[in-house]
């Protein structure tokens, strides 16, 4: 979740620890950030999955429709000034607790360097690609939408494990290739516009299955991966204006097509208010050649989302909407259907003091696999509703 705290970009978490930096040739010393954020949640959704009778992916689905979430990280990082005037720096981020306590098998979630100067950014390791740490989506008051919100995570709702998903979750952000190793480029900002690439080798450490088979199917880790990104940012007369483009591509599996991904985002902002939306296009090669994955020959979809914000002094109020379409991974005899997912949030927060919030969101969320039309539709269909309210603490 700490992906949603940082205003519309990761970009600020790059290098955040920087305020620490050494003096010139001193090594580097360490600094202490992070956030410890929980929500108690409250969950209804349909019988067959309230009950117990069906659970979902993340194991959702039982009697008992309260439950406590929580994403705790602390991050270590610093930085020095070398005698040629290049910063160069480190940050590593320790999971602590919460959520994902389920969630992935690292102790330490993300852990890079970078060098920085005239030319820009370099950041080598586990940090996300360039094309998400510019991309811009609908606002959320709470800090709780997109794949690290409580309800957009999958994490109060249970999603059928039938119901297939944009790679890596309900997002319009591309994160495909999650926290794989990797080289990342910034460049330093011209008249507002800044230019991000990344490059991941051949390798599957850290990387997200792109392709969520269900029953029959495998899995396939990415390879190759590269892309490029944009963010232009300015103020015109008291309006701002940020927007994001992305491109990334890889190969699923030898000797088929390279897959990609395309998303776009933008946000107008004046006088308290916030609007803005995002769109997120997937186009997957996953089968044929050496080494077949799944079938079908292609995994296809699309995301998008918009949101309204309003803050003043300590008060901020939103309202997000989110729409997926994505063709299931089904088997060859049931053929594919086009599952649906859509969800709307309302949110707010209160700043109580610096590193304080009290939070909240109530939304609704709906999952539908268009192959369920059978007996079987109560366990490939489920929606609900959740309130909860939260506490953030930034340090």
């Amino acid at each position: 979740m700490k992906k949603i705290l940082v205003a519309s970009t990761a970009l600020v978490a790059a290098g955040m620890i920087t305020a620490g930096s050494a003096a010139a040739s001193e090594k580097i010393k360490l600094n202490l950030g992070g956030y410890s954020k929980w929500w108690v949640v409250g969950a209804w959704q349909d019988d067959s999955f309230e009950d117990g009778t069906n659970t979902g992916t993340d194991g959702q689905g039982s009697a008992n429709s309260v439950d406590v979430k929580g994403e705790n990280e602390v991050w270590f990082g610093g930085s020095t000034t070398l005698d040629n005037g290049l910063k160069v720096g480190i940050d590593m981020q320790l999971r602590a607790g919460g959520t994902t306590d389920t969630v992935g098998g690292d102790t330490i979630d993300e852990s890079y360097v970078w060098v920085e100067g005239g030319f820009g950014k370099v950041i080598v390791g586990t940090e996300n690609n360039g094309t998400y740490l510019l991309h811009v989506t609908a606002p959320d008051a709470a800090g709780n939408w997109n794949e690290g919100g409580v309800m957009m995570g999958n994490l109060a709702i249970a999603k059928p494990s039938n119901v297939t998903t944009l790679p890596n979750g309900n997002t319009t952000a591309i994160i495909t290739d999650g926290d794989a190793d990797k080289i990342t480029y910034v460049a330093p900002a011209f008249y507002g516009l800044t230019l991000g690439a990344s490059y991941v080798p051949s390798a599957s450490e850290d990387n997200q299955n792109v392709f969520n088979g269900t029953t029959g199917q495998t899995a396939a880790a990415a390879s190759e991966i590269y892309g490029v990104g944009a963010l232009y940012a300015n103020t015109f007369g008291g309006v701002g204006v940020k927007v994001s483009a992305g491109w990334v591509t890889y190969d699923i599996a030898q000797g088929t097509d390279r897959s990609q991904e395309l998303a776009f985002g933008t946000q107008l902002s004046y006088a308290g208010f916030t609007l803005g939306g995002s769109y997120r296009d997937v186009s997957q090669n996953a089968s044929g050649g050496v080494n077949s994955v799944a079938n079908p020959t292609t995994a296809t979809g699309y995301g998008w989302d918009v949101g309204l914000q309003y803050a003043t002094g300590p008060y901020a109020v939103s309202l997000a909407y989110f729409n997926s379409k994505v063709n299931g991974s089904t088997t060859a005899v049931t053929g594919v259907g086009e599952d649906e997912i859509t969800a709307y949030q309302l949110s707010g927060k209160y700043n109580m003091g610096a590193g304080v919030d009290l939070l909240a969101s109530v939304g609704h969320i709906e999952y539908d696999d268009e192959t369920a039309k059978t007996a079987t539709a109560d366990a490939n269909h489920n929606e609900g509703w959740t309130v909860m309210t939260g506490l953030s603490l930034q340090f």
